[in-house]
């Protein structure tokens, strides 16, 4: 049972102080439908059964159920449910709940229907369907962070095996605010729903009026399932743990662009992993074809929108991610696992520039890693990498140790491998990772001469 006072909600819903509730549809809903219902299969919408809690008296209920699904939201105060009919000249039927007290409100069709009762009480007992989907809009934030793990077991035995969930929080600085809406952080969320749940970051906003603009709106996707290998990254993100962003194009890029380019005016390349580096937009601007690949989606919308670009976001199922594009169509970033991408999503590539892309995966991914990426590259290509030598039983990365004698091996089959430059960053290595000695190695691979 909910700690929260239901006398608390409705005097707040009878003076109309109900800063939550919208006149229209949530933009994060418009924006991510995708993401909630799924894509669409030979060109239909599948219709789903989609769960909205602590819903009052939404329009998004309404915008859901006219798209044909069957929706059931849960509101503790009987007049938002009663003004939620009324308002949309809904035709409904009111039943008493047998287990619990409250009412279940539902139209004519018994597609759209509202469970008047306390959230945490809502079982499979109450409630005869399962849910492919839920709607979940400053909810988690609005209960009371003691009810929050009963909030999310309440939730989790009312979806299918399969399912899905977008959720929106607030985030502020501690002691920023004191009450609703309660801030929460990624790794709040993570520890809440990462036991069932593979979590994706997709956006994290400004937070909208009447919310203060300090604040921040995080976006999250969440399918059922566990963790994956982006899962780490997105960690490190969202943390702010991304030592190794820049804004600045990154000084190996600069000094041997020509290298990648030879003496090509504009060419086609690719960044894998990229993150949201100043490398993109340095190479955006010089004239280049740009293409990135970086895991964790919220980064990526960060990038378009920190500078400033008019850009297109296209979910594409075929990768499980979704493309952002510049207008001209000179920039692309998927944000998606690199190794789903194909020659047939990405396009033809003159180069390629490693950051630290394969120094950051796992060993044991290295060799797929080579193996899509040989996919990906045409006949003709350049490719700078970047690398580290280190003494790994000290410190295991990343950035991972990559000696020269596994690089030769893994890129033998279909490259020549020569080395522009060794540096030492021993130094380096002392001061961030404990270590005695630090070599960078630059390499040039091209197409192997048969």
């Amino acid at each position: 049972m909910s700690t929260d006072k239901l006398s608390t909600w409705e005097s707040s819903w009878s003076k109309g102080d109900t800063p939550w509730h919208l006149a229209d549809v949530n933009e994060k809903l418009l924006n991510n439908m995708d993401e909630l219902i799924g894509c669409t299969k030979n060109g239909e919408i599948q219709c789903k059964t989609v769960l909205v809690p602590l819903c009052g008296k939404t329009k998004d209920m309404l915008y859901l159920y006219n798209k044909g699904h069957t929706v059931a939201g849960c509101e503790w105060v009987e007049p938002a449910v009663v003004q939620f009919f009324t308002e949309n000249n809904i035709p409904y039927s009111k039943t008493a709940l047998e287990t619990v007290e409250g009412n279940l409100y539902q139209s004519e069709d018994g597609r759209l229907r509202i469970y008047q009762c306390d959230f945490l009480l809502l079982t499979s007992d109450v409630v005869d369907i399962k849910f492919d989907a839920v709607w979940d809009v400053q909810s988690l934030v609005s209960i009371n962070p003691r009810d929050r793990k009963q909030y999310v077991r309440a939730v989790r035995s009312l979806l299918k095996d399969e399912f899905r969930y977008l959720l929106v929080t607030i985030e502020y600085e501690p002691f920023a605010h004191l009450g609703r809406p309660h801030s929460i952080s990624y790794n709040a969320v993570k520890e809440l729903f990462g036991s069932f749940s593979n979590i994706k970051f997709i956006a994290q906003l400004p937070a909208t009026p009447p919310l203060k603009s300090t604040w921040k709106e995080n976006v999250f996707s969440m399918i059922s399932g566990v963790e994956d290998r982006v899962q780490y990254w997105q960690a490190r993100w969202a943390t702010g743990q991304s030592q190794w962003h820049s804004d600045k194009p990154h000084q190996y890029l600069v000094k041997y662009l020509d290298q990648l380019t030879e003496g090509e005016s504009t060419i086609r390349i690719f960044l894998p992993m990229c993150g949201k580096a100043g490398d993109l937009m340095w190479l955006y601007q010089a004239g280049h074809t740009v293409l990135g690949v970086e895991g964790v989606p919220f980064v990526v919308e960060q990038f378009f929108r920190e500078n400033k670009l008019d850009y297109e976001k296209t979910s594409l199922e075929d990768i499980n991610g979704w493309r952002f594009k510049t207008k001209d169509g000179r920039l692309t970033v998927y944000a998606c696992d690199f190794f789903r991408l194909t020659p047939a999503i990405l396009g033809p590539i003159d180069a390629v520039y490693d950051r630290g892309a394969l120094e950051a995966i796992t060993p044991q991914d290295r060799q797929q890693y080579v193996k899509v990426m040989q996919q990906l590259l045409g006949a003709q290509f350049r490719y700078v990498l970047n690398a580290y030598e280190y003494d790994d039983t000290v410190f295991q990365g990343p950035p991972r140790n990559l000696p020269r004698d596994e690089v030769y091996k893994l890129f033998a089959d279909f490259c020549e491998v020569d080395i522009l430059e060794e540096a030492d960053k021993s130094n380096e290595g002392v001061e961030k990772f404990n270590l005695e000695w630090m070599v960078k190695v630059m390499y040039i691979l091209k197409p192997a001469l048969h």
